[in-house]
């Protein structure tokens, strides 16, 4: 009886130890031809995203947890908010005034003065929530990178998930970036 209850606690120890060690399944793209390593500042669009929960973090919330999630990486990120002052000061343009559209084509417009590049995040929170990250160069809107990430079915909408996924975004840019380096330096 007693091994039977060991042989149990095993297999339960590896089917959650498997669990944990796909919690969260992610796909990477880099476009080719696409230069990763010229991005040095990084600037954050606002997200594409409805609250379905009430419970979840809202719109300017989600803006704000991609930002903060930038402690991780080593470029330079600049937040939504800078970027639409920094517009309104100098095109006297006020983006959080504009309808989306309106203001996503004015983003896209001027962001080249402020960044290299510029992420826009899509979020699908269908039964299990899942993040689109699009990284554009900023000036061309030319898409140089794609980084897709789908939370597990047991974790909700909330602001620790959220914040999990938007790091783990800038930690996957930065070593697509790093590696990218590596294979430049071994070309030449």
């Amino acid at each position: 009886m007693k091994k039977i209850i060991q042989m149990l606690l095993i297999a339960c120890l590896v089917v959650l130890g498997t669990q944990v060690a796909f919690a969260n399944s992610d796909k990477v793209t880099v476009q080719e031809g696409a230069d990763l390593t010229a991005v040095h500042r990084l600037a954050i669009g606002s997200p594409l995203y409805m609250q379905v929960d009430p419970k979840s973090p809202n719109k300017d919330m989600l803006t704000q947890i991609v930002y903060e999630s930038s402690r991780v990486a080593r470029c330079y990120v600049i937040s939504y908010d800078t970027i639409a002052q920094n517009i309104k000061a100098d095109q006297n343009i006020d983006l959080k005034a504009l309808d989306r559209r309106t203001a996503a084509k004015d983003f896209k417009q001027y962001v080249g003065n402020y960044a290299d590049a510029y992420v826009i995040l899509t979020v699908a929170n269908d039964s299990r929530t899942t993040f689109f990250f699009d990284v554009y160069k900023a000036g061309t809107n030319e898409l140089l990178y794609t980084y897709q990430i789908q939370a597990n079915r047991n974790e909700g909408d909330t602001v620790a998930t959220y914040t999990n996924m938007a790091e783990q975004f800038y930690k996957h840019f930065e070593r697509s970036a790093v590696e990218q380096q590596k294979d430049n330096s071994k070309k030449k």
